[in-house]
């Protein structure tokens, strides 16, 4: 028996909200025969490829899908060729597919996109959901209303084990963060669009105050004698020049080599995809700068890796930042020692840096396109955002000392 296969938009049939299925077209001796995998407008779907338009919102999730449920077919048809299974296999009812299979499978398209942040990320919600939330056995389309109700309490809970946090509760952004991530992909996996009730359950967002450092918190550290402790002292120089580079993030100078520091400039690079600022030097970022270049393989001694050749590249990227969470991480130990030293009553992490040069910034800064390019954020949404966060933070702290005036 000859048979072909294909995907395709079937614009013959339409749903009541107006989309068409996308289905698998065998031809069996001339005969076409469908199957519903999936569902798109006509306007998003490339008839040149017989994909969704890259330009559509979660087109990779959703093309991606597409694309394992060919190959799946396609090796049904190898197993009907070859004498192992008959044709009437191939046409059976969707298979069931679990949420930690939706979830391997964007794994196995962010390792072969090389995205190794996101591929942790997923990494670590299937095995949370795994071991906590039984997502082996779910069938993504018999997700409900409850399921997303129980998924926002996990998601804000700790859980500990013989007294150890084997999960870290989220805040409200986090945790309804997470949900639009989990409705995205079981809108993609399942094929279906989330109800009504599912589009309109949120959670009460309680975003963390942005911590900074006032003018005289950030003279104390600057004026710290820590001499007699060199590690100590380039913990404090690398979180000094976070603020001076107009808040660059702490894995881009953690892993600086000192040629990135040249003709009174520093030259960010974004390997990893976020927008890392380049900068003059100031007097006081030059002074740090002169004091460690030419003295290790990076600019400060705080980071050392080296790629594995025997290792894939997306093994080596993911080996990279493991090993520069690791050192962030310690970095933010000892930060917590300066404060101590400095008489700061503040959790001080590198991140503050980057809060205390934006607060800074936008004191003397009153273009938010301007400031936007300060920081580095990528649309002004998200920066007009920050900045509101931090005003408000302000505003309250000012209020509250009024109180207590």
């Amino acid at each position: 028996m000859k048979i072909s296969l294909k995907i395709l938009l079937y614009t013959n049939k339409t749903y009541s909200d107006g989309t068409h299925p996308v289905v698998l077209q065998y031809i069996m001796n001339r005969k076409p025969t469908k199957k519903v995998i999936h569902k798109c407008y006509a306007k998003d779907w490339d008839f040149k490829t017989n994909r969704i338009k890259n330009k559509v919102k979660n087109s990779a999730h959703t093309n991606n899908f597409l694309s394992e449920e060919f190959n799946k077919a396609e090796k049904k048809l190898y197993e009907v060729r070859q004498g192992n299974a008959t044709v009437s296999t191939i046409l059976q009812d969707k298979e069931v597919i679990t949420l930690h299979d939706a979830l391997q499978s964007e794994m196995n398209r962010f390792k072969k996109e090389k995205k190794t942040g996101a591929y942790k990320r997923y990494e670590g919600y299937q095995k949370q959901l795994a071991e906590h939330f039984g997502s082996k056995e779910l069938d993504i389309r018999k997700v409900n209303l409850n399921w997303y109700q129980d998924l926002a309490v996990f998601l804000a809970n700790e859980i500990r084990e013989d007294g150890k946090v084997v999960k870290k509760k989220n805040n409200g952004s986090v945790v309804q963060l997470k949900i639009k991530v989990f409705r995205r992909l079981i809108e993609t996996y399942s094929g279906t669009s989330p109800t009504q009730d599912i589009k309109k359950f949120k959670v009460t967002s309680n975003k963390p105050v942005k911590q900074k450092l006032n003018a005289l918190e950030l003279l104390r550290i600057e004026q710290l004698d820590l001499s007699n402790n060199p590690h100590l002292e380039a913990v404090r120089d690398l979180f000094l020049l976070q603020v001076y580079l107009r808040g660059a993030r702490v894995g881009s100078i953690l892993m600086a080599y000192p040629h990135q520091f040249k003709d009174g400039r520093y030259t960010a690079l974004n390997s990893d995809g976020k927008k890392n600022v380049s900068a003059k030097l100031i007097p006081k970022a030059q002074a740090i700068v002169d004091k460690y270049i030419g003295k290790h393989e990076r600019l400060f001694p705080l980071y050392e890796w080296q790629p594995n050749p025997k290792a894939t590249d997306f093994e080596n990227k993911r080996r990279m930042i493991k090993k520069k969470e690791a050192s962030t991480t310690i970095v933010n130990k000892l930060l917590k020692r300066i404060a101590k030293l400095a008489e700061i009553d503040k959790p001080l992490s590198s991140h503050i840096a980057r809060h205390t040069y934006a607060r800074m910034a936008i004191n003397k800064v009153s273009n938010p396109m301007q400031s936007m390019e300060l920081l580095g954020h990528s649309t002004l949404a998200i920066h007009q955002g920050y900045l509101a966060d931090i005003r408000k933070d302000d505003e309250l702290d000012d209020l509250n000392d009024d109180i207590f005036s």
